[in-house]
This record gives structure tokens, C-alpha cells and sequence, in this order.
């Protein structure tokens, strides 16, 4: 599903749930008599493109077994537990913070330094800033750094 949003950025919003992992049986007592007891619906920041935002409603299912009560949840295949960015996003920062080399490992294009900023220099818009972050609050245990291009550090 995409819908536009300002600056000619989309944003493109997947939706992923646990109820479509139905757990056959509950690992402890193994049984089969298993319910969908409640839910939490949860936004993650996906890895998106220079023009469109991707991001991730994802509904966390908690499932009880009848049986012996327990209430339990599974993990997805696509997203980690406690995760509030995809791993495309965090594998996106570490070759990005540590190795530098997006471009060359990530699309597999060879661009040199100067290359890169004939094009800052011609597509830059300096002292621009489409949003005014001044009285944002920080996310928690954030180091107060960021990188040039945005992403933040933690």
C-alpha cells in the first residue's frame, strides 16, 4: 500500500502479523488447544529508498494454551523480537558507520570520493532543513551523535 507524503517522499507501509504464524501446538505442554488471547499493533522503520519511506505495522500476537494456561508469543521469521528497526536498516548503518562502502557492497557501484562530492556540491541544498528538530526529545539512550547523512548513531 503506498500513499504520498510531503516533499514528493511515499511512503510505503507493509503490514505483517503473527496471527498468520498460528502456532500448531504450545512447546511445553505440546498441546494443540491453543487461543489468540490479545494483540499489540507496533511501527518499525524499514529500509526504504532515497524517495520512498517504508515502514512496518506489525501486530504482535499473544496466544494462551488452553490447556495449562500459559500465555506465550512466536517469534516472526521477518521480524526479531524487541527489534524497533528492520535488519535491513541496521545492516544499512553498519556498512554505512564501519565500513564506508554502501555504495560498492550494497548496489555493487564503484564511485569515487570526488565523484561523490561533485554531486553533494551540484545537488546539495545547504542550510535547508525540511523539518525543525530543535524540540524533538531524543529516543532513549541516544549518544548524541549523527552521522552527515542523518542516520543516527547509537
Amino acid at each position: 500500500m503506498k500513499e504520498n507524503v510531503d516533499e514528493g517522499i511515499e511512503l510505503e507501509i507493509r503490514e505483517h502479523s503473527d496471527a498468520d504464524l498460528f502456532p500448531e501446538r504450545w512447546p511445553h505442554c505440546k498441546s494443540s488447544h491453543i487461543k489468540r488471547l490479545s494483540y499489540r499493533i507496533r511501527k518499525i522503520q524499514g529500509l526504504g529508498t532515497p524517495r520512498i519511506c517504508r515502514r512496518i505495522h506489525y501486530e504482535r500476537v499473544y496466544f494462551q494454551c488452553t490447556k495449562c494456561k500459559e500465555i506465550f508469543i512466536i517469534e516472526h521469521p521477518l521480524i526479531p523480537i524487541g527489534t524497533h528497526f528492520m535488519p535491513g536498516v541496521i545492516e544499512h548503518v553498519i556498512t554505512r558507520v564501519l565500513k564506508k562502502q554502501d555504495l560498492k557492497e550494497l548496489h555493487l557501484v564503484k564511485v569515487s570520493k570526488s565523484t561523490v562530492q561533485r554531486w553533494v556540491n551540484e545537488h546539495g541544498n545547504r542550510n535547508y532543513l525540511p523539518i525543525d528538530l530543535s524540540e524533538e526529545t531524543p529516543t532513549p539512550n541516544f549518544s548524541g551523535f549523527l552521522s552527515l547523512d542523518g542516520i543516527s548513531i547509537y
